[in-house]
């Protein structure tokens, strides 16, 4: 699995915000960037779960058909006799 990597935008907007908390003087605008960030993070997470979900139930499908491949594959495939399932031998 790759390390996460930031993209130059995303390196660019980080040292942007960066620069302005440091610089910034006034605790209310602070308080509410803090906020908005905060909120933003709680969508990505919000987003992030919904598509790990989304792909995992996606596996999870994948797996089911190909069960249910297999399975049909195996019944038409002929098994050995079971004598005693039968009577034949009791």
């Amino acid at each position: 699995m790759k390390p996460i990597e930031h993209r130059l935008d995303q390196a660019f907007e980080s040292e942007k915000l960066s620069r302005f908390i440091r610089e910034c003087r006034d605790i209310e605008t602070l308080q509410q960037t803090a906020l908005s960030l905060l909120a933003r993070l709680a969508q990505e997470r919000a987003a992030k779960n919904f598509l790990a979900m989304q792909a995992a139930e996606s596996e999870n499908e994948k797996l089911k058909l190909l069960a249910t491949i297999i399975r049909s594959s195996n019944d038409d495939k002929p098994r050995p006799l079971d004598l005693k399932q039968n009577n034949l031998f009791e």
